[in-house]
């Protein structure tokens, strides 16, 4: 007994023809026998379901077949690949492609602010008094400082200079329109930089007897003799300002506003893809291909620069406990020279003496490892303190930045005043940084710039991550203009002082008009890798 090869069902010796699924089985003459309807018997049992034996075979055939060429294809494939990551150049150009890939994603991830790219604005810095005496009137004298204009290169004539004599213009960043004092009821209108001078024998005198005046003398510049008897209460250590004497009668409360309109403009200083096209600067900016190193810095302006904002170590001395706000000196702030030393040691070799590497992987590391505090202490962390405390407000990451770039000589200094949201619907006083950064010595000899002037001064603002920019809503009241012992610095802290009676000071900001552009850029928060 046999079975059918295609249904496998039992099948008779003769048999020509299957008689369960009615296939031939014996060529021609079982097929004439189908045709004749020659059928002996029944269908025979045991046929199964399924495919017959010689298709079976057939389809593993054709799926051996197909497995066979996927693995050549992936042989090949894998080939291919093995071909392009042991081929230098095609590796390095897939490497570089991917690292572009990576770097496209994580800036359309990474958080960011939008600004405004220019915007005129009224602020007012606005300070209430509480006399909480219940009997005895309180004296203060407030001192106020006097804002002024501002562009994108305080202490030199122009952007850059070119060896024909070519000039690129600097830019105004901030430009004051108009200030005012509201007191008593009163507006008294400031001129621009306080000129002309208002001595204190000269003062306006309210109504309720209160004095004003704008001083020409800092008692800095104009020590107390027999000739000068000018004090800190006729003028202002820190530079112009408005004098105010005013009188709180007890248990009573009192505001002293000022009112400033300024028109401010986004500017950069920063040449990278990072940076928006639109904002202006852009083309003279440094980077860290453009940048010198700290050699360089005392060849830049006729090394002013270095020999007031970078000769020290130290700077701005609070005295007693509190002492020196920056300081980079290994004995008395060790914890910022190690963190100095390891910022230095995380740049490649051929990056060690580049101050732009430098000074932006500070900017990283504070962003990275330094969070805003919001509770910060009365008087500031110094630089030591912030770091030793893991956290600081923009005061004290200020201190930080800046006791770090003291160590390598990097000039850095104070920037005061108020800074806004994008919407200009609040505010909070600010402090921040400026730097001094040299272009490299082929850098402005391959494009013809004189030395002397192939530099950026510009603003570093750590806490909020605007690395070399300034926007609109960063009011600027007082720069740091160059002062060892923080003299200045400390007469701008002190603000004013009072006598008699129980004060209470404070200061606000806030917005009274504005126009903001529509056209606007965004800031990424991205850290350089180097």
């Amino acid at each position: 007994m046999g079975s059918c090869p295609f249904c496998r069902a039992q099948t008779l010796p003769g048999d020509s023809i299957c008689y369960s699924c009615g296939r031939v089985i014996t060529g021609s003459s079982g097929m004439d026998g189908r045709v004749k309807g020659n059928f002996m018997r029944s269908s025979t049992r045991s046929a199964k379901k399924g495919v017959a034996p010689r298709h079976a075979m057939k389809s593993s055939k054709s799926r051996r077949g197909k497995k066979k060429r996927s693995r050549l294809n992936q042989l090949g494939l894998i080939a291919l690949i093995a071909f392009i990551f042991f081929t230098p150049d095609a590796r390095q150009f897939v490497l570089e492609k991917w690292a572009e890939l990576q770097a496209f994603i994580m800036e359309g991830l990474a958080p960011s602010q939008v600004y405004p790219l220019s915007a005129e604005y009224t602020v007012v810095r606005s300070v209430d008094l509480w006399n909480n005496h219940s009997s005895q009137t309180t004296t203060l004298q407030e001192s106020i400082p006097i804002p002024s204009d501002v562009t994108s290169n305080e202490r030199g004539e122009f952007a850059l200079m070119y060896e024909d004599g070519t000039e690129v213009d600097k830019s105004t960043i901030q430009e004051v329109i108009s200030m005012e004092l509201r007191l008593d009821g009163e507006t008294i209108t400031i001129p621009a930089n306080g000129l002309p001078h208002k001595d204190k024998s000269e003062a306006i005198v309210t109504s309720k007897g209160n004095l004003v005046w704008w001083p020409d003398a800092n008692p800095l510049d104009n020590p107390s003799t027999e000739s000068n008897e000018m004090t800190d209460s006729d003028g202002c250590r820190h530079g112009p300002c408005v004098r105010v004497s005013f009188d709180i009668p007890a248990d009573t409360h009192d505001t002293i506003d000022f009112a400033v309109t300024l028109e401010a403009t986004s500017h950069t200083w920063w040449h990278s893809s990072k940076m928006d096209g639109k904002v202006e600067g852009k083309s003279e900016g440094t980077s860290v291909s453009r940048s010198g190193t700290f050699e360089d810095i005392e060849n830049r302006r006729s090394g002013i620069y270095s020999n007031e904002f970078a000769s020290s170590k130290k700077w701005y001395d609070r005295g007693g406990m509190d002492g020196w706000a920056v300081d980079g000196r290994q004995a008395t702030a060790p914890t910022v020279y190690q963190t100095a030393a390891n910022i230095m040691a995380s740049l490649p070799d051929d990056l060690q003496d580049n101050a732009y590497a430098y000074a932006r992987a500070t900017f990283d590391w504070l962003n990275a490892n330094i969070p805003y505090d919001g509770d910060a202490p009365g008087t500031a962390r110094s630089g030591e303190q912030c770091l030793d405390a893991g956290i600081g407000d923009c005061d004290e990451q200020s201190n930080a930045f800046m006791s770090i770039m003291r160590i390598q000589g990097v000039p850095t200094w104070y920037v005061f005043g108020a800074l806004a949201d994008p919407q200009f619907d609040s505010w909070q006083g600010h402090a921040w940084a400026y730097i001094m950064l040299p272009m490299s010595d082929e850098w402005c000899e391959d494009n013809d710039v004189i030395l002397s002037s192939c530099y950026v001064e510009a603003s570093v603002d750590v806490v909020n991550r605007k690395w070399l920019v300034h926007t609109p809503t960063a009011y600027i009241d007082w720069i740091d203009n160059g002062d060892r012992d923080g003299e200045r610095v400390g007469g701008y802290y002190k603000g004013g002082s009072s006598s008699g009676g129980d004060l209470d000071r404070v200061r606000t900001f806030y917005t009274e008009d504005y126009d903001v552009s529509k056209s606007t850029w965004t800031n990424k928060w991205l850290a350089e890798e180097f």
